[in-house]
């Protein structure tokens, strides 16, 4: 019973088959804070910015409006005629500044996530038990661990922002009316600095929210796509079974050998027979220390030449015997020893490389 319940405990970590399913289902970690920063300080810094610019084109449109009406009789066309243009004109005014909005909106969205289609909800379709289910989803909004949490959050930015909203407006207005008393042209300035300063206190506490929601958001993303130790057996079980992945690990292990036997030629290599361009052996032997001369790498073609090419580099003597190159090859794998059959023509083979170093030394 222990091992079933450890076994259906998620402890393992997302696989990155299991995270990119969950990508193309649309489950992806982001902080719906950062957005909602975003639209505060940019979409209000920049509407503060807007407003000379539509306030100078509103009152331009509406002087040369209403003189043309003035020369023109009002009657249900020409009403109908200057509605259009007012609503086309406010158009043209409004709909760059909510354009832009949108980009940066759009944009925190991709700096969070990146740029995906959820092709996995388009491909099943709308969920309808779902939809007509509503106990599941009052569940979902008063029975769960998340919906409280994010309750909280709604509770904790309610307060706080009420406090910078009342201690900025305690800031620059009375509460006895004296602005009734400040002259018309003093007013517009001021609004502008309450506004720019509510919008640059509550973007900074919008900003610490979605910070610390972002990194909550990723710690809740990695926990629920967790697996189960079972689950981990299965995915490899039917990740073995894929003709793609299994030429994918055949390639990789290739790689891996290649590596290695390159490797065991820099280091431990004392001759390399060959055959000499189809065959490869390279042999390590260590006279009073191992019993028998070891294979250290062995390759056919390509890899011969590579193997040859290392030995030239790291100066590793080689000697072509082609019969003794194509028995060693077809006879001892790799990190295995000699067998007794091949000790004399390797023995003959090592004696002449020694000879050879000591007529050098010599």
């Amino acid at each position: 019973m222990a091992e079933t319940a450890e076994g259906r405990e998620k402890t393992e970590p997302a696989s990155p088959r299991r995270l990119n399913e969950a990508r193309q289902r649309g489950q992806v970690a982001k902080s719906i804070d950062i957005t909602t920063a975003v639209m505060i300080i940019l979409g209000g810094y920049l509407t503060l910015i807007y407003i000379g610019v539509l306030s100078n084109g509103l009152q331009s449109f509406f002087k040369a409006s209403l003189s043309d009406s003035l020369r023109i009789n009002l009657t249900a066309e020409s009403a109908t005629k200057l509605f259009v243009d007012i609503v086309l004109f406010l158009a043209q005014l409004i709909l760059p500044l909510i354009l832009l909005i949108y980009l940066f909106i759009f944009a925190s969205e991709i700096a969070q996530v990146g740029f995906h289609l959820a092709t996995k909800k388009f491909t099943k379709g709308l969920n309808f038990r779902s939809i007509f289910n509503p106990l599941a989803g009052i569940k979902r909004m008063f029975f769960s661990g998340r919906a409280y949490f994010e309750l909280a959050k709604s509770l904790l930015k309610i307060a706080i922002l009420g406090w910078v909203v009342y201690s900025v407006l305690k800031k620059y207005i009375d509460w006895d009316l004296s602005l009734l008393d400040k002259p018309l042209n003093e007013i517009p300035s001021l609004m502008f600095k309450v506004t720019f300063e509510l919008i640059t206190k509550v973007g900074a506490v919008f900003i610490l929210i979605a910070v610390a929601d972002w990194f909550y958001q990723k710690y809740r993303y990695k926990e629920d796509l967790k697996m189960t130790k079972e689950e981990v057996k299965e995915e490899a079980r039917q990740s073995e079974g894929d003709p793609t992945v299994k030429a994918r690990l055949r390639g990789l292990m290739r790689q891996r050998v290649r590596k290695l036997i390159l490797k065991n030629i820099q280091a431990r290599a004392d001759v390399v027979v060959t055959n000499p361009t189809h065959f490869a052996v390279a042999l390590e032997y260590k006279p009073y220390k191992m019993p028998a001369p070891v294979v250290v790498a062995k390759g056919v073609d390509y890899m011969a030449l590579k193997i040859r090419e290392i030995a030239m580099e790291n100066s590793v003597p080689i000697v072509e015997e082609p019969p003794l190159a194509q028995a060693l090859y077809y006879s001892v794998d790799i990190d295995e020893e000699i067998p007794e059959f091949l000790f004399k023509a390797v023995a003959q083979v090592l004696a002449y490389v020694y000879y050879v170093k000591d007529g050098k030394n010599n």
